[in-house]
């Protein structure tokens, strides 16, 4: 009887053991949501992007375009290895993607968020590859005109937001990601009702982005800049202000 019962709390630990070694690779795939195969295409791709720069670097002037105004005039230029370092930020940033959930006290969190972390992976290293040859393409005159740069950037960067705001909601508590309140740190309903609010805050940006795009090559450039801080200033100011106002709500009730 004692031998039996020996060996049934020997299988008992094996069992026990057993499913600790199948719930480890669950923890690790939770660190960041994100399949492993998507981290080696994109990273593929950035290393791709630097190779390309700095094989169409020899045939480039030794000065090329590297900032462009409201109106989508070149007002900026820089040395040609500029364009291969800004070839290699996409990179940088995507490391830094794959660092942040891992170090994040709430990084579990990550895998929580619906796609949302994935996406924005994603979509943000594909318009950083993206962006990072604008400089070679005003050299070989490929882009449409001159407001075309502005048309492109700022309809990229709206669409980005416009995404952005639509997932945000999903968004979970963590230090590193989101509308990061100390009242929306602090309770997981103003989180939650920070990121709804925040989320349309960010699609109002996204479409007047996306307007101003078109309308850089008729209106001032101080107007659109103005507009530009308006939107930025006056869009993180409502979401702390909304997050404080249901704070205070909920401690005085």
């Amino acid at each position: 009887m004692v031998h039996g019962l020996r060996g049934r709390s020997g299988r008992q630990a094996m069992k026990g053991l057993t499913m600790q070694k199948q719930e480890k690779p669950e923890t690790t795939k939770a660190s960041t949501g994100i399949p492993a195969r998507v981290w080696v295409v994109l990273m593929l791709l950035c290393v791709l992007n630097v190779v390309a720069h700095l094989a169409a670097m020899p045939g480039l002037p030794e000065r090329i375009p590297m900032h462009w105004g409201a109106d989508g005039g070149v007002n900026g230029w820089g040395p040609r290895w500029m364009a291969s370092v800004l070839g290699a930020l996409p990179l940088t940033f995507l490391a830094l993607f794959y660092v942040v959930p891992r170090i994040d006290p709430k990084g579990a969190a990550y895998a929580k968020f619906g796609g949302f972390y994935q996406g924005f992976v994603i979509s943000f290293t594909v318009f950083m590859c993206a962006i990072s040859w604008l400089g070679e393409l005003t050299v070989w005159n490929l882009l449409p005109g001159k407001g075309a740069v502005n048309v492109i950037v700022s309809g990229a960067i709206g669409a980005f937001f416009i995404g952005m705001g639509n997932y945000l909601p999903r968004v979970r508590q963590n230090y590193t990601l989101g509308i990061k309140t100390p009242w929306a740190l602090d309770d997981p309903d103003n989180w939650r009702r920070t990121h709804r609010f925040g989320g349309a805050c960010f699609m109002v940006v996204g479409v007047s982005l996306i307007v101003l795009g078109f309308l850089g090559g008729i209106l001032p450039e101080t107007w659109i800049l103005a507009v530009i801080m308006v939107l930025a200033i006056g869009s993180v100011a409502a979401m702390y202000v909304y997050s404080y106002l249901i704070w205070r709500k909920s401690h005085n009730s």
